[in-house]
């Protein structure tokens, strides 16, 4: 038996221990860890780098976990030093990598990568009863549309993609867009399925009544600001955060407010995680390490 079919062999023994014992947090969290390691040796089989691999930052007693969602051109290696942060702050943390193109090297739709990270979050929220999504650039779109369909306690939306930043060459060719999008695509140097997934997100976009924080940086240079002015108008709860920092670039995660961010990301947890306690981390405890071998 390949070890993909391995695998799939464990996360089905796992679902049928949990119909036995649906309340064993236990099985729950060997179920996400399942689902983490077909993950991860699919990006080993494939010689995917290290960093670029998903992770999975899961303490051993119950807490609060964060589903984290790379952006269109990027890879966990960006969620990474947040999955630390959170870790070492009592937090579990787990960031699959979507893929980005099928197995015939074609562009993976954006309902595609939903589709990848529903499956995900389903795992994800039962493995804890405070679980919530986040995401940067797309990865917050996605999170965005995942938060109406699956039961999480907080919304994470680091430069969502809701509305593009485009210069005067784009601006344009808006019109081809609607009578040629690929050609519209190719010269304003968009991935066209993420400029999908922004105008689906748009135009089905309903009242947020979950928390969520809302962070970007007003020199990012890939989307406007306009997606926090958006998210402001939706959000019903009170509970509802947006800041938008003076720096950061586009990827807030390594950005100069990075430090801010992962605070504000922590803090945002910790005060919706209804009762869930907040994992001890001893001092002096090493960084976690997501290489199952």
């Amino acid at each position: 038996m390949t070890w993909h079919g391995q695998i799939n062999r464990t996360i089905w023994e796992i679902n049928e221990a949990i119909k036995k014992s649906p309340e064993s947090p236990r099985q729950r969290r060997e179920l996400l860890r399942a689902h983490f390691l077909q993950l991860f040796e699919f990006d080993k089989a494939y010689h995917v780098p290290r960093d670029d691999r998903s992770f999975l930052f899961l303490h051993d007693d119950e807490a609060p976990i964060v589903m984290l969602l790379h952006g269109s051109q990027g890879t966990p290696a960006e969620m990474r030093d947040l999955g630390t942060y959170l870790h070492a702050h009592g937090v579990s943390a787990y960031c699959p990598r979507l893929k980005r193109t099928t197995g015939k090297e074609q562009p993976m739709s954006w309902e595609a990568w939903v589709s990848q990270a529903q499956i995900a979050i389903e795992i994800v929220s039962a493995c804890s009863p405070a679980a919530f999504v986040g995401g940067l650039s797309l990865g917050g779109t996605v999170a965005l549309i995942l938060a109406e369909r699956s039961p999480v306690k907080g919304i994470i939306l680091l430069a969502p993609a809701l509305y593009p930043r485009l210069g005067v060459k784009a601006r344009l060719l808006q019109v081809a867009r609607l009578v040629t999008p690929t050609v519209f695509y190719h010269f304003a140097g968009w991935n066209g399925e993420v400029l999908k997934a922004m105008d689906y997100a748009r135009k089905t976009a309903r009242a947020i009544d979950t928390p969520v924080l809302a962070l970007q940086a007003a020199d990012d240079r890939h989307l406007s600001p306009r997606g926090l002015k958006f998210v402001r108008r939706h959000a019903k709860h009170k509970d509802t955060e947006i800041h938008l920092f003076e720096q950061g670039t586009h990827a807030l995660t390594r950005g100069a407010a990075k430090t801010e961010v992962f605070d504000r990301v922590t803090k945002f947890v910790e005060r919706n995680s209804a009762g869930v306690k907040i994992a001890v981390v001893p001092p002096g405890t090493p960084e976690p390490t997501s290489d199952p071998s």
